[in-house]
């Protein structure tokens, strides 16, 4: 393979596009180029990464544009370019690989594989000169040594191939899930927590919110003050650190050291979206108005830069401009006070910009009242100047390069981001993020819903995985509980019944990531632990519960039901990867309270119930009789009746939001 031949020209994917001019005869994942590598008997590098990824940009300038390294690529490998945003169910198995080998993963990801596709050996960023000896030295060690590589290839694939059930033995146990049980992972949690910057101990720092949703729930039942104050001290900090845009709002994707204090500056909409959900929780748990600014300014920043024109949410955008990382957020000492005039030593102290440094990224290390205390000056006057002052720094940073928007649009991470927003809009009970939720929805049922099948992202015929599913389905059932539009609860069922005939296992009692119909790969995976985005696995087991309760299907709560029983143990084990499986556990404990409302002005109490935190709740109002099965038997009055059941018991209806409120925390008990 020795001839100049690039195919990615001509892929949808930015990322794929962007390598289409290296001299490497890059292929994209497909079945042709694969039969290729059988037939030719050719080793494949595997190299994967995605279009914001600084060091994939860092690699590919230094390598891939490289003749002499494109050269041996060529003559010795076929080599395969995937994105990894658009070929997840790819990157897990081959990331799980790296994993087994022992090597730290990350992107970009390059692996050596055998002809049919087996791992061998591989790793993350490797600079010019490690890459070059690299290649060689497998390519040598492929021709001298075929039979024992693929040995320890075969050996590789076998593990990645061992169910996950088996693995990290997922089978029903004893232990109750009491007080207890929770509380020893309670304390387990508390001894990790960084106790003066916030989030974990430890550097890297990334935001990880399912952590901190599963302490607000917590919170919310067992009115722990640690858990609280701890929670008021991470977001604090997160959203005065670096990690957070301080003049135009949006997190990046995560902290390079544990201050949150230098990010590493790509934007990703999954990270967007999960802590606009964050927020606007624990602003509903504390009324805290600084939360409140955290949802504007990051709300505003989406509605900037982030929707397409048709209502979709954009992918991320780029960690590099002009080249370098962080150039369009970083200021420096003399640009930044030459806007910033007679007040330079104030502002100067707000966003931690002094002299010691050529170039600072914007932090603050106080809160305002304390500020506004130090410097003798009046909040709102101090704001009038903050607000004149960041309108400045805008238009000065509009004039340098942007850096690079990904416009693929994702079904599950556009579904994190429809929640986000909808649960801020409960939070602040401000209609416009419920229109931009709208035009959303709208778009996600009329662009990513075709024939019956979820797409995984828009202008691609790649149907969707199951985080797509569980993650959609979950912001369909969120839309239905804020607006009560019936119809996107009976898509959502839809949609739940969709994924229970492609992806459910009867013999593994979990969901794998793939569907029963993609093309195959080397390995089936059962996605258990969460990452930066909770496990496709726990978020439908939440789903399932609540549309067993809507519908009254009790074949979708045993299906759940099993899946959180089978998880107790791990979850003990490994709380600080499994807390969205807590989250649900502690709720299905507890049990999910049923609030049906009949009669007149339903809206206005939906609006009053959802003002306040409850994680453990389904909501089915209606103001006429219907055929849904949890309105039988209820009085349609021209007074609200407000009904709470659990377990299929209703308790007498209440008319007003105290005594329902009463009923609720009486409900919301675990012996």
């Amino acid at each position: 393979m020795n001839k100049t031949y690039n195919s990615l020209k001509q892929e949808n994917s930015l990322y794929l596009r962007s390598h289409s001019k290296n001299p490497v005869n890059w292929f994209s994942w497909n079945e042709e180029i694969l039969n290729k590598a059988k037939k030719e008997k050719i080793p494949i590098i595997l190299s994967i990464g995605y279009s914001s990824c600084h060091w994939c940009h860092v690699m590919e300038k230094e390598s891939f544009m490289d003749k002499e390294i494109a050269e041996i690529m060529n003559y010795h490998f076929i080599n395969i370019k995937v994105d990894r945003e658009e070929r997840p169910d790819i990157d897990k198995i081959y990331m799980e690989s790296i994993q087994t080998m022992g090597i730290n993963g990350g992107w970009p990801l390059n692996i050596f594989l055998t002809p049919n596709q087996k791992p061998f050996y591989g790793g993350t960023y490797f600079d010019k000169k490690n890459w070059k000896n690299l290649l060689i030295s497998v390519s040598n060690a492929y021709k001298n040594n075929k039979k024992e590589i693929e040995k320890s290839a075969t050996n590789f694939t076998k593990s990645l191939k061992k169910s996950e059930i088996d693995k990290y033995n997922l089978t029903k146990t004893n232990e109750k899930i009491n007080k207890n049980y929770f509380d020893n992972i309670i304390e387990n949690l508390k001894s990790k927590f960084d106790k003066v910057n916030g989030g974990l101990i430890g550097s890297p720092k990334f935001p990880m919110p399912s952590i901190w949703e599963f302490l607000i729930n917590f919170l919310y039942f067992f009115n722990d003050k640690k858990i609280k104050n701890h929670l008021s001290l991470t977001l604090n900090k997160i959203s005065k650190g670096g990690i957070y845009d301080q003049i135009e709002g949006g997190f990046c994707r995560y902290s390079v050291d544990e201050k949150w204090k230098i990010p590493h500056f790509e934007k990703m909409l999954y990270d967007n979206g999960q802590l606009l959900n964050l927020y606007s929780n624990f602003y509903k748990i504390t009324n805290d108005n600084y939360y409140k600014r955290i949802l504007y300014e990051t709300t505003e920043w989406l509605k900037n830069n982030m929707i397409d024109p048709n209502g979709g949410f954009y992918s991320s955008i780029d960690a590099d401009s002009e080249g370098e990382e962080g150039k369009y957020y970083k200021w420096k000492y003399d640009e930044f006070f030459k806007e910033v005039g007679k007040d330079y030593k104030m502002f100067g102290d707000y966003y931690g910009v002094n002299t010691n440094e050529d170039e600072s990224t914007l932090n603050r290390k106080y809160d305002d009242s304390s500020f506004v205390k130090k410097w003798k000056i009046n909040k709102k006057e101090f704001f009038k100047k903050l607000d004149k002052l960041k309108f400045k720094l805008i238009k000065k940073r509009n004039k340098k390069e942007k850096p690079v928007i990904d416009k693929k649009i994702i079904s599950s991470w556009n579904g994190l981001t429809l929640i986000g927003l909808l649960n801020t809009y409960e939070a602040t009970n401000d209609d416009k993020f419920l229109k931009i939720a709208k035009n959303n929805i709208s778009f996600i049922r009329k662009s990513l819903i075709k024939n019956n099948k979820l797409l995984h992202s828009y202008d691609t015929h790649i149907e969707g995985f199951f985080d797509d599913y569980s993650i959609i389905i979950k912001s369909f059932i969120k839309y239905h509980e804020v607006t009560q539009e019936i119809e996107y609860i009976k898509i959502a069922k839809k949609l739940m019944d969709i994924s229970i005939q492609k992806f459910y296992s009867k013999k593994e009692k979990f969901f794998y990531y793939s569907s029963k119909n993609s093309n195959k790969l080397i390995a089936k995976k059962i996605e258990i632990f969460d990452n930066v985005i909770p496990s496709s696995n726990s978020i439908m087991a939440e789903n399932l519960i609540k549309i067993s309760k809507i519908f009254d299907e009790s074949e979708y709560f045993k299906i759940s039901e099993n899946m959180l029983l089978n998880v107790i143990k791990i979850c003990k084990q490994e709380h600080s990867f499994l807390s969205n499986w807590l989250n649900v556990l502690l709720n299905y404990r507890i049990g999910y309270n049923e609030i049906i409302l009949t009669g007149k002005n339903t809206k206005d109490s939906i609006r009053k119930i959802n003002l306040k935190y409850s994680n453990n709740k389904v909501i089915l109002a209606s103001e006429k009789k219907n055929n849904m099965k949890l309105l039988r038997g209820k009085l349609f009055t021209k007074k609200i009746n407000m009904y709470l059941c659990k377990n299929k018991v209703c308790q007498l209806p209440v008319n007003s939001m105290s005594e329902l409120n009463k009923l609720i925390e009486k409900n919301n008990i675990l012996n």
